[in-house]
């Protein structure tokens, strides 16, 4: 094959990849209402020191001290600002909160694509969360599952 014609092809070939690649990375965005609606519903994680979280479609949750939901730790709000779901079909959002103890503070969620766990890094303050990173100084991790 001559170098004229090897060239246009590899070219060609390379286009090819980097379209797809990119398409297997995008994001696709999803309005803050779904996701809120979506995250909305009883979360538990029995392992977890407030085992018990109740997130509501307007944004409002409630934490548990315990599952029978006689002893309540705080409440607040978590304003879904940007969501998206990825090429796996995980949703992500970023959300600020603030809670009944004065604290505020910024969340990166994500939810698996069965929507059926939730995992969140939370900060306090002004610190905003950049990346998915779990065990990062000021960033603290908790994992929920749906209650069915």
């Amino acid at each position: 094959m001559k170098t004229r014609t090897f060239v246009p092809i590899l070219i060609l070939v390379l286009a090819v990849l980097v379209i797809a690649g990119s398409c297997a990375t995008r994001q696709k965005a999803i309005s803050i209402e779904n996701a809120s609606e979506i995250r909305s519903g009883i979360w538990i994680n029995e392992a977890d020191q407030y085992p018990l979280v109740i997130q509501y479609p307007d944004g409002r949750y409630d934490w548990y001290h315990d599952l029978q939901q006689e002893r309540l730790f705080l409440s607040g709000t978590s304003e879904i600002y940007k969501s998206w779901r990825d090429s796996e079909g995980v949703l992500w959002y970023r959300a600020h909160y603030k809670d009944s103890t004065k604290h505020e503070g910024y969340v990166l969620g994500r939810m698996s694509n069965s929507d059926n766990t939730l995992e969140c890094i939370m900060t306090t303050g002004n610190l905003e969360i950049e990346e998915w990173k779990i065990g990062k100084v000021g960033y603290n991790y908790e994992i929920w599952y749906r209650q069915e």
